[in-house]
């Protein structure tokens, strides 16, 4: 409202220490109450909307901009303040907007003549506990009063969301952004500056999605969710040299690379930090163990439990491979990746095992279930077997257990798969399967996750993402 008032049968109170020239600052719905309904030209003039004049004159300079189509949010809370409420000179009600309408519609009519159609949408709550200082019932509200009304998908939206509780402005920018993805530009000024018609500005959209992208990116990292967060990102760095959006790619690169268990690919991705580790015949067996944990905290239970005993299953193999060198033949052409034992300088311990498990037809023994956990058994001195309760549960119980739940349609829960390796609970469970690797490489690793190098990779990553963020 303007600072001078003549002839008025009221004038508004002036905040203390201010200048007889500062516009009086009325509250909304009370300049509407007053004003909407005698809204003749002379007390029109009252009028001041610094905000208002600075979008607008920042949507026409120079001819750049001209909205064939404008849509108000208007605020009423009167559901949400009681009587008793509204005798508070500082209560929300009293900033509520839904009054401001005539005004709104003379103003745009005088410095907007070009627009073809003015909306106006309300956010009424319902109930008390639905005010607009309610984060959640805030985005809500305007999601429902948005989605009253169909928009052209190209067309370019001009958004101004200060004008509002800080709820319904996140609201506003969320739900804005939600719809029209790069087609929106936010519209910002500050309302105190000098000259404030020149300090409008554009926000491009891209700027506000880029954060949002970063904490949805962060949370899918958390699910180990690495080609949604790859997906999320991949448009930030596709032209960028910037060495922590490369390094972000890289590490990346190499994480989706682990989740889809091609631990070869992802160990050589590493480099030189992973060059001693990945010459190591025993080292994919651990990352193996690792992502069958990271599926159970998925809530992948059937990959969990198939990725705990491929881990152990195959470490055994990998261990075969390497002891028994010179009795190893792929002689099967129709299946030529597959290992087999043959009689060739056999050692003597090994005569029951081999004689007890062999193919009479082509005297081999195939390098793959039962005959592999007993080919262990076979190679260790009867007490060391006998001390490791861990790896007797899984080439007795473990395996049965695996062989049918792997031919069960039913659904696995998680006391399913801790059941399969005789264990009640996760703790036990992970460090079972980790005492059945350690056992079989003779490696002594106090966790899984210590043991994998993609726990590190995870937590480089997790630490590259909070830079980028604190950086932009």
């Amino acid at each position: 409202m303007r600072s001078q008032l003549y002839n008025r049968q009221f004038t508004p109170t002036r905040p203390p220490n201010t200048d007889d020239d500062e516009p009086f600052i009325v509250p909304a719905r009370a300049m509407g109450m007053v004003y909407g309904t005698q809204l003749t030209d002379e007390y029109y003039q009252d009028l001041h909307f610094p905000l208002l004049d600075a979008f607008s004159a920042k949507l026409l300079e120079k001819g750049k901009t001209h909205p064939d189509r404008i849509i108000v949010i208007l605020t009423n809370q009167e559901v949400v303040f009681d009587d008793q409420e509204r005798t508070i000179d500082k209560s929300p009600y009293w900033q509520d907007t839904c009054t401001l309408k005539p005004i709104f519609e003379r103003y745009f009519l005088e410095r907007m003549s070009k627009v073809k159609s003015i909306d106006y949408l309300e956010l009424k709550p319902k109930s008390k506990d639905e005010g607009l200082d309610n984060w959640n019932k805030a985005l809500l509200l305007v999601q429902q009063v948005l989605s009253s009304l169909e928009f052209d998908k190209n067309a370019n939206v001009y958004v101004s969301h200060q004008a509002g509780t800080p709820a319904i402005s996140s609201a506003v920018q969320f739900d804005c952004l939600a719809k029209f993805d790069k087609k929106v530009k936010f519209l910002v000024s500050n309302e105190y500056e000098e000259k404030l018609a020149e300090k409008g500005d554009f926000i491009e959209s891209s700027t506000y999605l880029q954060g949002m992208k970063i904490q949805e990116a962060k949370a899918l990292l958390k699910r180990y969710d690495y080609s949604g967060v790859e997906r999320i990102l991949n448009p930030y760095w596709k032209d960028s040299s910037d060495p922590l959006l490369v390094e972000i790619r890289d590490l990346l690169g190499m994480a989706v690379q682990w989740n889809f268990a091609k631990f070869e690919d992802f160990g050589n991705a590493r480099g030189e930090v992973a060059k001693e580790r990945v010459n190591q015949w025993w080292w994919m067996g651990y990352e193996a163990a690792y992502l069958g944990v990271v599926r159970l905290r998925q809530g992948n239970t059937v990959e969990a439990l198939f990725h705990s005993f491929r881990a152990v299953e195959g470490l055994i193999k990998e261990w075969a491979l390497d002891k028994y060198q010179p009795q190893i033949q792929y002689s099967n052409p129709k299946q030529s990746t597959t290992a087999y034992i043959h009689d060739v300088n056999l050692p003597q311990n090994l005569r029951y095992w081999f004689n007890a498990n062999r193919n009479d037809r082509y005297n081999n023994v195939g390098l793959f279930g039962k005959a592999l956990f007993t080919l262990l058994e076979a190679s260790y001195p009867k007490n060391q077997w006998d001390k490791n309760v861990d790896i007797q549960v899984v080439a007795g119980n473990t395996i049965d257990e695996r062989n049918v739940t792997f031919h069960s349609l039913r659904g696995l829960q998680e006391n399913d798969v801790f059941k399969a390796w005789n264990t009640d609970n996760r703790e036990k469970w992970e460090s079972r399967v980790l005492g059945c690797l350690n056992f079989v490489s003779n490696q002594n690793f106090v966790s899984l996750k210590s043991a994998s190098l993609m726990a590190k990779v995870h937590d480089e990553l997790v630490d590259a993402i909070d830079h980028y963020e604190l950086q932009n």
